[in-house]
């Protein structure tokens, strides 16, 4: 997997904005300051992470670099991370039109979130629940190290 930096990602046109070089991006991550890592696979993006002080997010990418999966990480305490958000959306075969969508939020008692809706139908349904939440813990990322961010199933 290879790895680029640059100030943002752009979902919209699908491409990087204001790429730069690895010392770029290193001195952004040592002095606090944001960037985005895109990280790419056959130099199509498979994970976008953007990392700022205050929270990290990830973004999870299809073939057709379309965005179905995103997470929204706080910075808790020290280099502790947790999820509070999860987005999933669902696309029309080959097009970017979105079919439905999935939001959960989550809080550190537990209390999680949810709200689906259909695109089609213009359905909502909203639910209210409590798990454990370990795996929303995670630890912030060090410089180049991202992957661990990147899992699906939490």
């Amino acid at each position: 997997m290879q790895i680029y930096y640059c100030d943002e990602w752009s979902d919209i046109k699908k491409k990087p904005w204001n790429i730069f070089d690895e010392p770029t991006a290193y001195l952004h991550h040592q002095k606090n300051q944001p960037y985005t890592a895109v990280l790419t696979e056959n130099e199509k993006p498979k994970y976008i992470v953007n990392v700022t002080k205050e929270w990290v997010s990830v973004g999870f990418y299809d073939e057709l670099t379309r965005k179905y999966l995103n997470y929204d990480f706080e910075v808790v305490s020290d280099g502790k991370l947790f999820l509070r958000t999860a987005m999933y959306w669902e696309y029309d075969d080959e097009t970017d039109k979105e079919v439905s969508s999935l939001i959960l939020g989550f809080r550190e008692d537990g209390y999680i979130a949810m709200e689906k809706r259909d695109f089609n139908t213009g359905s909502v349904e909203e639910r209210e629940t409590s798990d454990t939440l370990e795996k929303n813990w995670d630890s912030f990322p060090g410089f180049g190290q991202y992957l661990h961010l990147c899992r699906e199933e939490r």
